[in-house]
This record gives C-alpha cells, structure tokens and sequence, in this order.
C-alpha cells in the first residue's frame, strides 16, 4: 500500500493540529500501524489500528510505558472531558463496532459513574467492527484513516489539549471566546463531523463534489447555541451540540448577534431558493 504509514500521520496532523508518530509493523503477515502523539519519553497513550486477515477492523489502545502524570490527569477529569469522551464512544458504537473497555485489568462499563469514581492504575481499550465486503487500497485507507482519527479523539478527549483563557475579557467576550474555541478544539470538531459528515447543514453545499479531492473534508463547524443562554455549567456534546457548515453559510449565522439559529437560516435559504425557481 502506497505509504499509508505517512499518509496516517499527516491526516492526524492535520485534524489535531499537534504531532504525531505512526510506524508500521507486520504481526501475523498483516500491516500494523502503531499511532501515539509525538514524545520522546513514552509518557502518553499508543494506538494499534490494523485489518486482520482484510475482514476484521482491531483498534486497542493502552498507556505507554511511563505514562503516570496521563493517568493522573485522566483521573482528575472534569464532567464535560467525560461527556466528550461517551460521545467518542457512542460515535464507535454507531458504526456496527464493538467496543470494550478494561480498567485495573477487569472488563468494566464505562457509561457508569462508579468506574470514574475508582482510580484508574491502567486501562485498555479493543474495539473491533467486521469488514463486509472486499476493499479497494482507496477504501482500505480511508477506514484506517477515519478509525485512526476516531481512536485518537477517544483518547485525546480525556487530555488538556487546548487551555481556554479567559482573564484578559471582559464577561461578554468570554462567551464568545469559548465559543470559539469549541468550534476550533480539534477534538470537538472531529466528532461533530465524525457524526454529521461533510456536507453544510443548511445550504447542502459539498465541497467534494464540487472541488474534487482538493475539498474533500474542508467544512467549517458551528456551536449551535450561544453559550451564554445555558448559565451554570454546560457540557458540551459535538455530535449534537454542533453542526457542520460552509463558510457562506456560517459568516450569514454570525450577520446577527447573537447568532441566528440554523433552522431559521435554512429557511431563509430555501424560501430563496424556491422565489429564484418560480422566476426560472
């Protein structure tokens, strides 16, 4: 397969804005990639992502060797990395996969508040998901490419990736600070197109069918709601939370302030399109 090693890695690159390592290896006459982010002292997480015999997809991630101040940090995480997280995996699940979680060593279910409440030593994850049909080399690297930025958003949604500041604002402008740096965090972002695709959700535009490989995966992402209308605490869920759209599209959602609701953009764009076809 041509280079598929690198084409791994520059695709993580890309999504998650932070260096990676992807090297490949043959276990059982099979190519397998092993994905950690880049350091130099093994102190994060290593994903393994291979096709056994072309018909069964294995991810399985673990701790690297030296990995107690990752563990420490995954221990002590707040709520919303947690609702992150379960989006991750039921973003897994949807695609017919198998997922298995195992903490301290014993298979757990990890949608139970007990199993956040014990301190973690070390876990493993395997998710499995057969594979119907024969694919092309084309096919084969996007499901690696895709499952690769699946597995690695499960993990990264569990670490500081991206601190939000917000000392220098004034209120207001933290709103829209936080806003902001939900749509741009990675790790959201990956989700919400994870789950909803490329294509806008109000204009239908698709910037592959038009552009060709040179658009493929290019679209902007939108939170929904302004985050101020929530108070308290708020956890946010990509997959719901936050919507694909193109860039016409999301510079009209921020003509007003606050923001306009996409279904009431959607209209507005449908209502137009239907005066310009009864003019036609």
């Amino acid at each position: 397969m041509l280079n598929l090693c690198q084409i791994i890695k520059d695709d993580l690159q890309v999504f998650f804005d932070i260096p990676f390592d992807v090297k490949e290896r043959i276990e059982y006459q099979d190519p397998v990639f092993v994905i950690s982010p880049h350091n130099e002292l093994d102190e994060l997480f290593q994903v393994k992502i291979f096709l056994r015999q072309k018909i069964r997809l294995i991810v399985e991630i673990e701790p690297q060797k030296y990995s107690a101040a990752m563990m420490e940090s995954i221990n002590n995480i707040d709520p919303g990395k947690r609702q992150v997280f379960l989006g991750y995996v039921k973003e897994i699940q949807s695609k017919g996969a198998k997922i298995e979680f195992f903490v301290n060593k014993q298979l757990r279910d990890i949608r139970l508040d007990e199993i956040w409440n014990e301190h973690w030593n070390v876990f493993r994850i395997r998710a499995t998901q057969i594979v119907e049909e024969r694919m092309t080399e084309e096919q084969e690297s996007a499901l690696m490419r895709e499952w690769s930025r699946l597995s690695v958003g499960l993990l990264l949604s569990l670490l500081e990736v991206e601190n939000i500041s917000e000392t220098r604002h004034s209120e207001g402008k933290i709103y829209q600070v936080i806003q902001n740096r939900y749509e741009r965090n990675p790790i959201n972002r990956e989700l919400c197109l994870s789950a909803n695709g490329y294509c806008c959700k109000i204009c239908g535009f698709d910037f592959e069918k038009v552009y060709g490989a040179l658009g493929r995966e290019f679209i902007h992402v939108h939170h929904i709601e302004m985050v101020s209308s929530f108070g308290g605490e708020y956890y946010l869920d990509p997959a719901e939370d936050m919507i694909p759209v193109c860039p016409n599209c999301h510079a009209m959602l921020h003509r007003e302030n606050p923001p306009i609701m996409p279904d009431k953009l959607k209209e507005i764009v449908e209502y137009h399109r239907a005066i310009k076809g009864d003019k036609s």
